[in-house]
């Protein structure tokens, strides 16, 4: 019975990664990011993914599309997806702890071309969320980590949009205590002079629809292509605090030169990040990072990472080591360790 489970499981999640490859409108993307870290003391190592899925986009006919995410679990397991198969009636059950998931499950339908609209309208409906960008400029994105808001999960979503800019409204109903349970605007601007902006209001789960109000702002490619950044503000007015995050990167090659800094109303300053990454060639490198903490009661050196990497194809396979004391802190390997150590990680995004 257990061959059977497992032969069923590999069956179904090779299905799904096969059915792109005889559809050729069909697509798939993901990522995979692995790694593990040991300071050569075994409960203190650390083993997992930072990112385990793929989005299959199944394209029914012109104007609908089908997606579905086959997710993994991020932490490092043995368990498997196994089924149980009743001798009697043949009936069918999934056990519990399955490694494998689908948190998405979507049908999205172009209204816009159905109709011929002079603007774009999208509507979509079923397993989905509604995210804020991830809008950083640094290798750490502390300007991001605290500020980036969502909706999730969220039951149906529309979007409208021109060349000058697009707007995303949620709403979540038939769920909950609420009648309408979350409300979320999401609105992008692709061109301001260099920038790009976004601005948003989301309430998941709320019932006086009090959210997270918030914008992001990102401009690359300044003073010749050297000098990046980017900047946001996140008020949750539901919880009644603040944050912020704003960071900046340089290219003077072959290195790239990012700072990152964060704050909140708990802490004004809290992390400070800086990251200096040098592409020696086409398919090696080096990176070199620290994180600092300026918020009350915390050590100020966090820690910092020294690696190596190698390129080959979309995939960055790296070697490094991470130096903190307790903090738990890491860098370019997917987990961490509180005392840091030696790391493999292995990366690939499709």
């Amino acid at each position: 019975m257990k061959k059977l489970g497992i032969i069923l499981t590999v069956a179904a999640v090779l299905f799904a990664f096969a059915i792109p490859v005889f559809a050729s409108e069909d697509t798939f993307t993901g990522e995979f990011t692995f790694g593990a870290m040991t300071p050569f003391d075994a409960p203190k190592g650390a083993i997992g993914f930072s990112n385990m899925y793929t989005d299959v986009s199944l394209a029914v006919d012109d104007y609908n599309t089908v997606l579905f995410e086959l997710a993994g679990s991020l932490a490092f397991t043995q368990d498997i997806a196994t089924f149980t198969v009743d001798p009697v009636t043949g009936d069918v059950t999934i056990n519990q702890g399955a490694m494998f998931k689908v948190p998405y499950f979507q049908l999205t339908t172009d209204l816009g071309a159905a109709l011929g609209l002079p603007v774009g309208l999208k509507n979509t409906a079923g397993l989905t969320s509604l995210y804020s960008s991830k809008y950083e400029v640094t290798g750490h994105a502390y300007e991001r980590t605290k500020v980036r808001s969502w909706i999730d999960p969220l039951a149906w979503k529309f979007q409208v949009g021109t060349d000058m800019a697009t707007v995303d409204l949620g709403l979540g109903f038939g769920e909950g205590l609420e009648d309408l349970n979350d409300i979320g605007v999401l609105v992008t601007v692709p061109e301001v002079g260099p920038a790009s902006v976004e601005a948003w209001y989301l309430a998941q789960d709320n019932a006086d629809y009090k959210g997270k109000v918030g914008f992001d702002v990102k401009a690359t490619g300044l003073v010749g292509g050297m000098l990046s950044v980017a900047a946001g503000f996140m008020d949750d007015m539901a919880m009644e605090t603040w944050a912020y995050g704003v960071g900046a990167s340089v290219v003077y090659s072959p290195a790239t030169i990012g700072v990152s800094l964060n704050g909140d109303d708990v802490n004004t300053v809290d992390q400070l990040g800086i990251d200096v990454d040098a592409m020696l060639t086409d398919n090696y490198g080096a990176t070199v990072a620290a994180g600092l903490s300026l918020a009350d009661g915390m050590d100020t050196f966090q820690g910092a990472d020294l690696s190596v990497y190698a390129k080959a194809g979309a995939a960055t396979w790296r070697l490094g080591y991470v130096i903190t004391d307790g903090n738990g802190y890491y860098y370019g390997c997917a987990v961490g360790g509180p005392d840091g150590g030696l790391y493999l990680n292995a990366d690939i995004d499709f």
